[in-house]
């Protein structure tokens, strides 16, 4: 799987009402590229924000990752029964003592 270009909208502690307080962090300049390459510049990205800007906490974060094939074709993204995917949920460990909201 290769990725064309990506975008990752880190919402800081806001809600999606109010966007001009999200750090908006686009690949399009890099292209057609792997998913090794894209998680290692993700990587990189967010040690970057938390260093340099004092980042500790995110909300609502979401990945928007338009599939492509290596020569930029869009690829449709599919289960293991034939059915098209296009949104995944997931349930990232918290450490139990933040199993709840205030």
């Amino acid at each position: 799987m290769v990725i064309e270009s990506c975008f990752i909208y880190l919402w800081i502690g806001m809600s999606r009402k109010k966007k001009d307080h999200a750090l908006i962090i686009e690949y399009k300049a890099l292209g057609t590229v792997s998913v090794d390459e894209l998680r290692d510049a993700l990587l990189e990205d967010l040690a970057a924000i938390q260093e340099d800007f004092n980042v500790q906490f995110v909300t609502d974060v979401r990945i928007r990752i338009p599939v492509t094939n290596e020569y930029g074709d869009t690829l449709q993204v599919l289960r293991e029964t034939g059915a098209s995917v296009n949104k995944i949920d997931t349930y990232h460990y918290r450490p139990s003592c933040m199993d709840y909201d205030l």
